[in-house]
């Protein structure tokens, strides 16, 4: 005859461990939406600073200085310009967008579109910003950098790759 062990376990006990798992389950839910949440923030914060500075230079008779501006991990380039224009050296990078954003007058793009916070987050309008042909500046170390330059008999200001 075979003797088997036997596990008993209480209500109690049981009860327990799936309250431990709830609350394990909640901390990493709560974790992940906070990290996401930050995400968002330092796109926002970009396009703000970004911004801020392309008012500056618009502002100025004459200007001509490099932005820099962090972006999250995730994020390989920032595209700039008129996305229904093509571009022969960015085609791969301006089709990726042109299947997220329809809107008519952004000129600022994150990509991959997939590592922006949501979709509306993913795309911006420089109202007193030209750029010429569009164009993408890759990241160095989460770090964005782009020429502003302004001309006293300039309308707009200028965006250049560096």
């Amino acid at each position: 005859m075979e003797k088997r062990g036997q596990i008993k376990l209480s209500f109690g006990m049981i009860f327990s461990i799936v309250i431990i798992i709830a609350i394990l389950a909640t901390a990493f839910y709560v974790i992940s939406y906070f990290l996401n949440l930050s995400k968002c923030s330092q796109i926002g914060l970009f396009y703000r600073d970004f911004e801020d500075e392309v008012n500056k230079a618009w502002a100025a008779d004459i200007a001509s200085e490099i932005f820099r501006g962090d972006l999250p991990r995730g994020i390989e380039a920032v595209c700039l310009g008129n996305i229904s224009i093509d571009s022969a050296e960015f085609s791969e990078e301006q089709e990726s967008l042109r299947r997220y954003y329809r809107r008519s007058g952004d000129n600022v793009f994150l990509y991959p579109t997939s590592e922006a916070c949501n979709r509306e987050s993913g795309s911006f309008k420089l109202i007193r910003a030209k750029t010429g042909d569009f164009f993408c500046v890759p990241l160095v170390d989460g770090e964005f950098e782009i020429k502003i330059s302004k001309g006293s008999f300039d309308a707009k200001v200028n965006l250049e790759a560096i």
